[in-house]
């Protein structure tokens, strides 16, 4: 290796981990108001233009759960616009995302016990998802091992997503975070994918809800650890210096009480995420 080859590597090393200890100061959350909505909403994307926040209601098992939309009115207000037509089906469909071209994604087991497949990508008109289709690339190896959140990269070329193993109840037995790559007839789990989120994986416990920043540089992810009445659930933040680099250690973003399923503002400065508050889930905001 030569004496430029290790000053790179040297310089990468010292940039990821300058980057992780630099001290983010994120402000108090605020509650987001949905205009026209009472329910219950969970799992928020917002698009990578700002202009719509999707969300789906709430996941219990044998909830009827939607894939809705909201046009944006400000930061902190959106205006409901109803259930997304093309996503809905008779089971539970949820965790939406998409990409600055359109292309839009979620989790839905409808017919995962035949083909184990459980993710499906369309495209997004500005108030519909169409061209629906599964993705038979990603499709799991056994029953009981199943996708169950999706993040598609700002540039639609990459999708985090999260596989777990369950074994009856609605949390699972275990559950890492993997990448996938856009071939010709949809997405693909390509061969070197594991070392991009090793660091993130090494952390032990659930790990789920990633939400990547507009460069890619930044991954936002749930982390559950412990077990029944002592789990503990946070948000946590990894970065990199390249797209070509895997993500670092990550580090926790300070937040208290339930809260799940992160998702960045397209300048990085907002992070929306689900919160739990007497028992009923809503979107909340905070900033840095």
């Amino acid at each position: 290796m030569s004496k430029v080859t290790v000053f790179a590597a040297v310089c990468v090393a010292c940039f990821v981990a300058a980057a992780q200890a630099a001290p983010v100061i994120w402000s108090q959350p605020q509650p987001v108001r949905i205009e026209g909505y009472d329910g219950e909403a969970m799992e928020p994307f917002l698009s990578r233009d700002g202009a719509f926040l999707f969300f789906n209601t709430r996941n219990d098992p044998g909830s009827d759960t939607d894939i809705h939309v909201a046009q944006r009115r400000d930061d902190l207000t959106f205006v409901h616009r109803g259930v997304v037509a093309g996503t809905k089906s008779n089971d539970l469909d949820g965790v939406p995302t998409m990409a600055r071209d359109g292309t839009f994604c979620f989790i839905s087991p409808r017919n995962y016990r035949q083909t184990l497949n459980s993710v499906y990508c369309g495209r997004f008109n500005g108030s519909d998802v169409v061209d629906v289709q599964p993705q038979a690339g990603l499709k799991t190896d056994r029953l009981g091992h199943l996708i169950f959140d999706v993040e598609l990269s700002a540039d639609g070329t990459q999708m985090v997503f999260a596989e777990g193993s369950f074994s009856g109840g609605a949390a699972p037995d275990a559950a890492d975070l993997h990448l996938a790559v856009r071939g010709a007839t949809g997405f693909i789990r390509p061969e070197d994918g594991d070392r991009v989120l090793a660091n993130v994986n090494a952390v032990g416990g659930l790990k789920y809800a990633a939400a990547l920043s507009s460069d890619g540089l930044e991954l936002f992810f749930t982390h559950l650890s412990g077990f029944w009445i002592f789990r503990h659930v946070e948000i946590m933040r990894a970065v990199r210096a390249s797209a070509r680099e895997p993500f670092g250690k990550p580090v926790h973003v300070p937040l208290e009480g339930f809260i799940e399923g992160p998702t960045l503002s397209a300048d990085g400065r907002f992070l929306y995420f689900h919160k739990k508050i007497d028992g009923r889930f809503g979107i909340w905001r905070i900033s840095r």
